[in-house]
């Protein structure tokens, strides 16, 4: 849904409603878990942050939580503009909150959540913008995440979103080990992103370590090949933080 006449004032008011309660509904003590990272090829680039607050009588990992994640996404892609090729360049501010559940079992962690925000697109040139994802919209995104152990050192781990919308999914499958007796985790990795004016396909590799005090950083790398493009190379760097 494109919102042409509001103001920018109301666009986010309600959205600060929506994370107001779900701040007031989670336990004062509980820890959180604050995400962070960024990921980068000469295709484009996403960048997010953001935190998940269990609610009372939840933890982290296990029962319901409040999500607010605040992301930075930049593409770009070969068109025309009159029967002359152009290339057209965008940036998509946006922000989502939304609320889910989690499972820790023996084998199998996962969760399931539902966000609403607002995602603004500009695109550049301005000749571009009749055709293409150009403004602000409502967001409405399910995600689904697990993680299945295969043996104490073999895991395999999926993630998958859709934003009504903007029409854009999320896909990622990886197969970790973690060595014994240490504190990373490395592996496989496979992703897509798609939306209206875009779609990139990742394949690569990641390391994860625990540093203690709640931190783990990862690093992955790999190919990257955009829609309209030749493969190029991509990196990307995370935290998180329980605290």
């Amino acid at each position: 849904m494109k919102l042409h006449p509001l103001s920018t004032t109301l666009r986010y008011a309600w959205l600060a409603a929506l994370l107001c309660a779900g701040g007031l509904a989670q336990g004062q003590e509980t820890q959180r878990l604050f995400i962070g990272g960024s990921q980068a090829s000469s295709a484009g680039s996403y960048t997010y942050a953001g935190q998940i607050a269990p609610l009372e009588g939840a933890r982290v990992g296990q029962g319901w939580f409040h999500k607010s994640v605040a992301s930075w996404l930049t593409y770009r892609y070969d068109t025309d503009v009159q029967g002359l090729p152009v290339q057209a360049r965008a940036g998509a501010a946006g922000f989502e909150t939304g609320w889910g559940y989690a499972w820790d079992g023996d084998r199998l962690q996962g969760d399931v959540a539902l966000s609403v925000g607002l995602r603004h697109t500009r695109l550049r040139p301005d000749a571009v913008r009749a055709s293409g994802e150009h403004g602000t919209r409502i967001t409405l995104t399910p995600q689904i995440s697990a993680r299945y152990l295969i043996t104490p050192q073999w895991d395999a781990d999926m993630l998958a979103s859709y934003s009504a919308g903007t029409r854009s999914r999320f896909a990622r499958a990886r197969v970790g080990w973690r060595p014994a007796d240490t504190a990373w985790r490395v592996g496989l990795e496979a992703t897509l992103s798609q939306g209206k004016d875009y779609r990139t396909e990742q394949a690569g590799l990641f390391a994860g370590h625990s540093i203690g005090a709640g931190w783990f950083l990862e690093i992955n790398a790999g190919q990257a090949k955009p829609r309209d493009g030749k493969s190029t190379p991509y990196i990307g760097l995370s935290a998180s933080l329980v605290r």
